[in-house]
């Protein structure tokens, strides 16, 4: 295929095919960390990577520089890659690809996906998203799903569904999600909802919730305990932050209040929670704080 790279192909059988880009649809990228810490736990390999080249305008998405332990200077370019996994005789096959929303050829780089996702046979695709939402660090993330299947309900187990009403600008997950449409292959959609006024990445409490409901879709067992301990380190670094915030703790608390509310209300009772704008002057500080503070691993 034009663009793909060291592409193999995989020897899978009606493979599950999940997806995450790395941009608008990855909010505090809760998404792209919980499909490459699935990758790395189920140690999926590898079969073929999109060359960046002419779909990137690279002073927008920069490569990024590096050193390995040699001391040698290495460049990394956008990544677009895909990964097989075999489940043998007790689960299904997984096919997952990990990308960046690129900058241009939207539709060229639409079909290069949509080929590889024919060529395999996949016999359903799941997205893995992120958005951010007023909701609280101190409770479970909350997930949510969309599908386009009329069993979508009963894939995504107890996960909530949600209809999607929203017009306007969309990105390549939205493009994507119509390519597969128009293939007639199912579709369903995992959402994490990320505190909007904690935008540090990434946020492995959100990853490890999207993790979780992956793992009940699939039915297939996945080590939790480095995102486990990687949320321990982020809860710890967070309420460091807060020590000296009180209008950011007030504001959390109301959250929590209306979370709590919203969680104990009636099917189809309607409890509003506050709204983005409410965040407080001192927001900046503390976010900076928390970007200052040693990484959350």
């Amino acid at each position: 295929m034009e663009f793909l790279q060291d592409y193999k192909r995989p020897d899978l059988k009606a493979p599950i095919f999940l997806y995450a880009f790395a941009g608008w649809a990855d909010a505090a990228q809760s998404a792209t960390h919980a499909l490459q810490y699935l990758v790395k736990q189920l140690g999926a390999t590898q079969f073929a990577t999109l060359d960046p080249e002419e779909f990137y305008d690279f002073t927008q998405a920069r490569p990024h520089t590096s050193y390995d332990g040699q001391g040698n200077r290495l460049i990394s370019w956008p990544a677009n890659d895909f990964y097989a996994w075999k489940g043998g005789p007790n689960y299904l096959d997984l096919a997952v690809f990990v990308g960046t929303e690129p900058s241009l050829r939207w539709r060229t780089f639409t079909g290069q996906i949509v080929k590889v996702v024919k060529e395999l046979g996949v016999s359903k695709v799941v997205h893995v998203g992120a958005l951010l939402d007023a909701v609280p660090h101190t409770r479970e993330p909350r997930i949510s799903g969309t599908g386009t299947m009329p069993n979508a309900q009963a894939m995504l187990g107890g996960v909530e569904m949600r209809r999607s009403r929203y017009n306007g600008p969309t990105g390549i997950t939205g493009v994507v999600a119509d390519a597969f449409r128009q293939e007639g292959i199912p579709y369903v959609s995992l959402w994490g909802h990320s505190p909007h006024y904690l935008q540090v990445a990434p946020n492995p409490k959100v990853s490890l919730s999207l993790v979780r409901a992956m793992g009940r879709v699939l039915q297939v067992d996945v080590d939790l305990e480095q995102l486990r301990s990687q949320g321990k380190s982020f809860d710890r670094k967070v309420a460091q932050a807060l020590t000296n915030e009180p209008e950011v703790t007030e504001y959390v608390r109301k959250l929590e209040s209306e979370y709590d509310r919203r969680a104990a209300a009636a099917p189809g009772e309607a409890a509003a929670m506050p709204e983005p704008q409410e965040a407080v002057r001192d927001m900046e500080d503390f976010l900076k704080q928390l970007r200052g503070g040693p990484s959350v691993t």
